[in-house]
């Protein structure tokens, strides 16, 4: 499965081929990523993203995510997906991470924006929600430019490196969505 985003980027459904390249990206960015991904230090071998790619492949088969590698000029520069879902409410989470020397370019933004048409227009989801670290501010940056909702602070949502962190909830309904 493959989201064109433009003539450079895509979205193609993580498979066994992009474990080396994911291991790479996150490796190479791993003290960047770290700071909000707790999975981050988990990892210590390529098996690592193999075993997540296996898991993603069962959790898209029932419906309850659909996990991407981000394609820039043909090379894998992070990582995207649809997590969380409720088939019975209609709800997905949308999660993100790119390469530290990728930032700043849009990516993730123009990513989020093929993602959230696939989880209205193919899912058939009616809210979609992106939660991230309150000091996480450069993920904060992309729901806000979405059109997100803030919606409020989710108090010592999430434990990062044995200290709980507060969380904003952003979300964005099917109603809101141009």
């Amino acid at each position: 499965m493959t989201i064109n985003i433009d003539e450079n980027i895509s979205l193609e459904f993580i498979n066994a081929s992009h474990s080396q390249a994911v291991f790479d990206i996150a490796n190479d960015s791993r003290d960047y990523l770290r700071e909000w991904l707790i999975w981050v230090d988990e990892m210590q071998s390529v098996e690592f993203i193999e075993n997540y790619i296996k898991e993603s492949a069962q959790r898209k088969s029932d419906g309850s995510a659909f996990a991407f590698v981000i394609i820039d000029n043909e090379k894998v520069v992070g990582r995207i997906g649809i997590y969380k879902i409720n088939n019975i409410n209609k709800i997905g989470e949308i999660g993100y991470w790119i390469a530290e020397n990728q930032q700043g370019k849009g990516i993730v933004t123009k990513c989020c924006k093929g993602l959230i048409n696939f989880c209205f227009n193919e899912l058939h989801l009616n809210r979609i929600e992106i939660i991230c670290g309150t000091e996480n501010y450069k993920s904060q940056i992309i729901p806000q430019r979405l059109g997100f909702t803030k919606e409020g602070v989710i108090r010592q949502g999430a434990l990062v490196h044995n200290k709980f962190i507060d969380l904003c909830l952003f979300s964005l309904l099917k109603s809101e969505h141009n």
